[in-house]
């Protein structure tokens, strides 16, 4: 897998999609809770809900956004679209600088799990300018092919990001 590295600004972005809630990841327990994101999207695009979605995506690039809280994790699957769904939520992400990793050649979610693993295992500790809160990281699918993928995985920052 060839990683890339970059410091982007994204505007604020407003998404709509779906939330399910799985356990916090551990050491211990990553394969499940990957299983289970993978589970959300599969039960969205066998639906059609994700299609629909899509359909009216304005970047064509399918958004999951995982947020802590003290005991589980919501994982919101979702795009940024101009389709109304009724039984949808709405996501605003704030402008923000963010760590950006790209990786491509691969299933998305290994890919995204493997520039998780990177993120905090890698760069967060070898890097202590950057301050990250502990709030959301966003994976975005830029391809549009789950199987054979390019991915970004942005993770929201402060400090001195620049240096990187």
């Amino acid at each position: 897998m060839m990683t890339k590295l970059t410091i982007k600004h994204i505007d604020e972005l407003q998404l709509t999609g779906y939330s399910t809630s799985v356990p916090l990841p551990t050491m211990e327990n990553v394969e499940e809770v990957s299983k289970q994101k993978t589970a959300h999207f599969g039960s969205l695009a066998k639906s059609g809900k994700f299609g629909a979605l899509m359909a009216g995506s304005r970047d064509k690039i399918g958004y999951a956004v995982g947020t802590t809280s003290s005991d589980s994790l919501s994982y919101f699957a979702g795009a940024n679209t101009t389709t109304v769904v009724e039984d949808a939520e709405q996501l605003i992400l704030p402008a923000n600088d963010y760590v950006v990793l790209t990786a491509e050649g691969g299933q998305s979610r290994k890919l995204f799990d493997q520039l998780i693993r990177q993120f905090f295992g890698e760069i967060l500790p070898n890097h202590p300018e950057l301050e990250y809160e502990d709030t959301y990281v966003i994976e975005m699918l830029v391809n549009g092919n789950p199987m054979d993928a390019v991915v970004e995985l942005a993770v929201p920052v402060t400090g001195t990001a620049r240096s990187l």
